[in-house]
């Protein structure tokens, strides 16, 4: 097989490139490309990108956290802002957003098509960084990646900031590199806003920016301009400093319900960057993505024992950095204070791409080689059709719930008070939705026969969640030598249950 060894003028180093007829389908993701058929190819990826986020926009139920953001859409000015200010100040500039767009139509498929078009935008995005990284024919491997991530589809769908936060990462991060190449206000100041921005679009993406800047040691003194970069970091921590204060002064138990992390967590929330789901599929895709982050992870050591601490080999460790650290950080601090979530620790995600779609450009050509990446592209096209499904059916237990509720009935609602709200609103003319009684928890468990006296049934919303909901599991616990289960209905993580009094008081 004939093969030459030009320069790589994006890596500072020689790469192997095969002979063109032995690439495969890679054949169009080269180096070679020209500006303008790669401009054309990201195009194309784009398009595919958008039909494959758009099916089951208005079929699949909200999620409780997407409730709550239709919620702060749609409430007052002065409702909103005592909620942000007190409560829920996280993601506020994707609320802010949101709150605009929603005039377009206030359903869940316009506020869908948010998240869908900032997701679609990633790819030209994410191309530019992996071009600006590791050269051309990454950069497109990468904007194909992202096109059909199953995770990244997922997340495009949510009404939800992460798919603004991942755009916002991914240019940070691109103009950081271009800030160390061609050092110039115009880059610094693009790195300061669109790393601010992500900031508060979700506070986690200050645990991606933490990676992004740590990265910076691993460059000599002479490769870092002093001067930019000061300013820069001055002005990041006077724009942060809010953000700052809002984590350490309005903490009211948010991240509460966050279990304290098992190493198989590690395991659950690399599936998720792989496969977007805990399924067969994605755990097979999963084991393809890690033999490919070692084949890059090899070619960064063998630029890093040529080129030591230079701007080549910090391009290659940056996305190692940037996938691991901030992992790594919210796993230990979990230990004292539990803050590890797979969902949030998506800000890893850019880096998770970036490392396959290189191991993917160092891998050398073979039918092995082809036949396995099919195979991957297909586990990745399925689990796709698997992240369709709904993942928390709450407008079918609410439905369920408010056509069997009577005026003058109590219910325990828990966690499921936001979904009744918005539900409520959504199908009734104001008034005319059942009027519950929504008894006090502790009240009922400190006199549950007093209580059973007055409410010979009563309704339970029952949400396990990703760890039990103690407040309903206690009450159960307190009602379970007085009621009894007369009706119940299970739908996708929630449960209704109808209690009636079996033993007289």
């Amino acid at each position: 097989m004939a093969q030459t060894k030009p320069m790589n003028p994006a890596l500072g180093t020689d790469v192997t490139t095969p002979d063109p007829q032995a690439r495969g389908w890679t054949s169009w993701l080269s180096d070679d490309t020209s500006t303008r058929s790669a401009a054309l190819l990201v195009g194309v990826l784009m398009a595919i990108a958008l039909l494959l986020r758009l099916p089951h926009l208005a079929g699949k139920s909200l999620w409780l956290d997407e409730i709550y953001s239709m919620l702060y859409a749609r409430m007052s000015w002065s409702s909103f802002w005592h909620e942000v200010s007190t409560r829920e100040g996280n993601m506020i500039a994707y609320y802010l957003l949101l709150r605009g767009w929603i005039h377009l139509g206030d359903n869940q498929s316009v506020a869908k098509i948010l998240s869908i078009l900032l997701g679609v935008a990633t790819i030209p995005a994410m191309y530019a960084l992996g071009n600006q990284l590791y050269g051309r024919q990454t950069g497109l491997i990468t904007a194909l990646l992202v096109s059909v991530s199953a995770c990244h589809v997922r997340a495009s769908q949510w009404i939800r900031s992460y798919s603004f936060m991942l755009l916002l990462l991914a240019l940070a991060a691109w103009f950081l590199a271009r800030g160390l190449e061609r050092p110039s206000f115009q880059n610094w100041s693009l790195y300061l806003i669109t790393a601010s921005l992500a900031v508060y679009c979700h506070f986690y993406a200050g645990l991606a920016l933490t990676a992004q800047l740590a990265s910076l040691l691993l460059l000599s003194g002479e490769e870092i301009p002093w001067r930019q970069l000061l300013l820069a970091l001055a002005a990041l921590g006077l724009l942060l400093s809010p953000a700052a204060a809002y984590v350490l002064t309005r903490n009211s138990g948010q991240l509460d319900w966050v279990p304290k992390p098992k190493l198989w967590e590690l395991v659950h929330w690399a599936v998720f960057l792989a496969g977007a789901g805990s399924t067969g599929v994605a755990y097979a895709l999963l084991v393809i993505c890690i033999c490919l982050c070692v084949l890059s992870f090899l070619q960064m050591r063998k630029v890093w024992v040529s080129r030591g601490r230079s701007l080549p080999s910090w391009r290659r460790a940056f996305p190692f950095l940037w996938l691991i650290l901030p992992v790594a950080i919210s796993f230990l601090v979990s230990y004292a204070k539990p803050v590890f979530f797979f969902r949030y620790l998506i800000i890893s995600w850019p880096a998770f791409i970036l490392v396959v779609a290189d191991g993917i450009a160092n891998w050398r050509p073979s039918r092995a080689r082809r036949g396995i990446l099919v195979i991957a592209m297909c586990l990745s096209l399925v689990s796709v059709g698997l992240a369709y499904k709904t993942e928390e059916d709450w407008e079918g237990a609410m439905r369920y719930l408010l056509r069997r509720l009577q005026d003058g009935d109590t219910a325990f609602v828990g966690t499921g008070m936001a979904p009744l709200v918005y539900y409520s609103s959504r199908w009734y003319a104001p008034g005319a939705a059942p009027k519950v009684e929504l008894p006090d928890y502790e009240k009922t468990k400190a006199s549950v026969p007093e209580f059973a006296r007055a409410h010979r049934r009563v309704w339970v919303v029952v949400f396990p969640n990703f760890a039990p909901e103690g407040r309903t599991a206690q009450l159960l616990r307190a009602l379970e030598p007085t009621y009894a289960v007369a009706e119940e209905n299970k739908f996708r993580a929630v449960t209704v249950e109808r209690l009636e009094v079996a033993k007289s008081p």
